[in-house]
């Protein structure tokens, strides 16, 4: 906590000297206080934000939010179940008919913009590189 403040008192004046005049000395420590304005990304209310904010927006698109994992969201779709199962922003998107996951995608991107998306057997989700093998397997 401590090496964050100063971090950023450094950072903060040395990158533009019109901060030095709001930076106060605390118990014999520089204090520079900010006001956010936007979620940090790695700080753990930036994800119940993002959670909350995205899951709300899946839930406004139809879908339900899984009672046993809150990170996979539901919805019937031309009587056949369509999941997105979401970490931060790694998806994936499931439904048997193409089209669906298509327009699922086309409704994401209008609430968030752009999006990087692959398509076919090869994937990396999590970190993770994926494979799905010809025998229907899943080679990590």
């Amino acid at each position: 906590d401590n090496f964050m403040r100063r971090a950023v008192n450094v950072i903060m004046c040395s990158v533009n000297s019109e901060y030095k005049p709001y930076v106060r000395t605390e118990n014999g420590k520089k204090v520079l206080y900010l006001r956010v304005l936007k979620a940090i990304y790695g700080c753990i209310e930036s994800a119940l934000l993002w959670y909350d904010l995205y899951s709300t927006t899946l839930q406004n698109m139809g879908f339900d939010i899984n009672q046993f994992d809150q990170c996979v969201a539901n919805k019937m779709i031309n009587g056949k179940q369509c999941t997105i199962a979401f970490y931060v922003d790694n998806n994936k998107v499931s439904h048997v008919d193409p089209k669906v996951n298509d327009e699922a995608i086309e409704e994401i991107k209008n609430y968030f913009g752009d999006l990087t998306i692959t398509r076919g057997k090869k994937h990396v989700f999590l970190g993770m590189y994926l494979e799905i093998r010809n025998d229907k397997k899943i080679e990590m």
